[in-house]
């Protein structure tokens, strides 16, 4: 035990903030870990020992910095709630008194006095990281002008293409004291350091204390055309080389342009520049470029995706490796945003060399699609319980087997029930025992050793490939469905394109309120419509029939009093009985007799034996 007394505070100087992190999180080779914000899912660890605050760690993605008292709280505490403290910055609250005291227990330190119970939700009682100092505007300009004089002491700018006009225009500066490219953003002293010799990769840019921004954001109202990209230079060449503009911002800080365009919308509404995404040739490149897209188009701007990179990783390396190359390129960008005509052949040749259809397992059906399914909207009509779901779910089942991911959005049937059906299937393709899906969610095959035996083989086959199966038993908007698949895809650009069930269209939530259930099956059908096109996935809904149905072969006419299905769905198939006759009566006042016990026996055979007719 060490017996100077401290107060709290000093526990700061006194613990080593590096020794503590060191021995309680794992880093990678570069001192990265994943961040301790409880509000980040940081896939990519992006935190490590803030380099230039010792006594502060640092997230380079969500920003957040804390101290030796913040990571005690979140880490050893398991602290989830965080609030903005007075300077805009994510902390987390907790006791901060209980929190030292903790830590000084841990290290053999005794506190002066007895902890407080003060709650510090916002501001603990510790220093920031100490701020750049504040400039007056007079001193800004004059700083400016000095490093701008200073650039001819670096060829760095000539190395990447910009000219020194370019470089009048846009004030750019170099600092011989920190061996910097100065990037001004504005008239209000924030500006970027580029630095030319860093030490680690992660280190080129140096920006400063405060609230993130998009380099030349005023583009976005003042512009036409506006190209948003990820690097400065990249801005800076495509606006060297053209007559439009450009905006940069990282993967990570999208949301900046649209809400810098919310914010300009609202002071004109005139303003609705055409707005052309060219991140970069990557992998995070391409998911922002697709996020983006999206949320641009839900606020009703027009923005196509059409990097202007061509082979290259960055607009700035085409120009450096190819000007003229690049200048044609940015051209014909900038004359054909939305570049039609080469999307239109690429895809065809795209589909020739790499078809797209999806076999669903059942070759009659197959044929009859063409190779399977594609990306399109389908839409599978029958009569109450004739087995849409249980149809849906051989599908989804063949297609999992094959390595493809399927969402089964199930808002009839549990998760549970979805799963005893599987299973019940699983054995009926058996040569073994046959269960049906009561008997399997009852555990039939726990009564003897052999059964479970044969069971539990089931299990491990079902097992191997059930995580290609995302089943989702809550109810949802179609618009939901929509994000979902979306986000998934963002983040696994690289897998097949899935498969999209929808158990089933009358019962999805409204996507506005106060509406007929016919508008709402239109309004569900034109946004999963929406999705087959701009995800390029095929979707699967299953929908009821009107009572007329009943005792007539499926057809249009079936699903007329559902919403305008048949305008909005590219493929429509009804799902019947051969020989109805044998089982279903129509008396002479039009009534519909079902002989139930036939029905049963008839549906049980079709199921048990996998006789589906097309």
């Amino acid at each position: 035990m060490n017996n100077n007394l401290v107060k709290p505070t000093d526990l700061k100087g006194l613990v080593s903030l590096p020794e503590y992190i060191a021995s309680v999180v794992s880093m990678d080779s570069k001192g990265f870990f994943s961040c301790l914000n409880p509000n980040h899912p940081d896939n990519h660890p992006s935190m490590c020992l803030d380099p230039n605050h010792p006594q502060y760690v640092h997230c380079f993605s969500c920003g957040v910095s804390y101290d030796l008292f913040d990571c005690w709280a979140l880490i050893n505490d398991g602290v989830t709630e965080t609030k903005k403290n007075s300077a805009g910055k994510e902390k987390p609250v907790y006791n901060f008194n209980a929190v030292a005291s903790e830590i000084a227990d841990h290290y053999g330190y005794a506190l002066i006095g007895d902890p407080a119970n003060d709650l510090y939700s916002v501001e603990p009682p510790l220093p920031e990281p100490p701020a750049e100092p504040a400039q007056t505007s007079t001193n800004f300009r004059e700083q400016l002008e000095d490093w701008h004089a200073n650039l001819n002491q670096t060829d760095y700018l000539q190395k990447r293409g910009i000219t020194q006009t370019t470089a009048e225009i846009f004030n750019l500066g170099y600092s011989p004291l920190t061996n910097s490219i100065i990037i001004p953003y504005g008239q209000d002293g924030y500006y970027v350091q580029r630095a030319l010799n860093p030490i680690e990769k992660r280190d080129r840019y140096r920006f400063p204390i405060g609230q993130a921004r998009a380099y030349n954001i005023e583009a976005l109202a003042k512009c036409k055309t506006v190209f948003i990209v990820e690097g400065q230079f990249d801005a800076l060449s495509i606006m060297q080389e053209s007559d439009v503009g450009a905006v940069a911002t990282s993967t990570s800080q999208t949301r900046l342009i649209v809400k810098a365009l919310q914010k300009f919308k609202e002071q004109d509404p005139t303003i609705n520049p055409t707005i052309i995404l060219s991140m970069d040739n990557d992998r995070a490149g391409q998911k922002a470029n697709r996020a983006l897209q999206r949320d641009l188009e839900a606020l009703g701007f027009t923005c196509y995706v059409n990097p202007v990179n061509g082979d290259y990783k960055d607009a700035n390396e085409f120009l450096v490796k190819d000007r003229e190359g690049f200048r044609q390129k940015l051209q014909h960008v900038i004359n054909q945003p939305d570049n039609w005509l080469d999307n239109y052949y690429a895809d065809i040749k795209k589909r020739h060399d790499y078809p797209d259809n999806i076999p669903t397992g059942f070759k009659n059906l197959d044929d009859e699609l063409d190779g399977g399914l594609q990306p399109k909207l389908y839409v599978l009509g029958a009569v109450s319980s004739l087995g849409k779901t249980t149809f849906a779910l051989n599908i989804a089942d063949n297609l999992a087997k094959q390595g493809r991911h399927v969402f089964f959005f199930s808002m009839e049937s549990s998760k549970r029930e979805v799963t005893d059906k599987l299973l019940s299937r699983a054995s009926c393709l058996s040569n073994g025992h046959k269960w049906t899906q009561l008997q399997v969610s009852r555990g039939e095959w726990l009564n003897n050793a052999e059964d479970k035996e044969e069971f539990d083989g089931l299990f491990k086959a079902f097992s191997r490939y059930q995580h290609f199966l995302h089943i989702y038993d809550n109810r949802v908007k179609a618009s939901q469905v929509k994000d979902l698949v979306n986000s998934w895809l963002d983040n696994h650009p690289d897998e097949k394109k899935p498969l999209v069930v929808v158990d089933y269209l009358q019962i999805l939530q409204a996507e506005q309120d106060n509406v007929t259930d016919k508008a709402k099956v239109t309004d569900s059908v034109s946004v999963l419509s929406e999705l087959t096109k701009q995800a390029e996935v095929p979707v699967l809904v299953i929908s009821s029939l009107n009572r007329a149905s009943y005792w007539q072969d499926v057809s249009f006419e079936s699903f007329k009093e559902s919403g305008e299905i048949e305008y909005s769905a590219d493929v429509m198939l009804g799902l019947e009985f051969a020989h109805r006759e044998e089982y279903i009566t129509v008396k002479g006042n039009g009534h519909v007799e079902l002989n139930k016990e036939k029905f049963d026996q008839r549906k049980q055979e079709v199921l048990d034996g996998l006789k589906w007719s097309f």
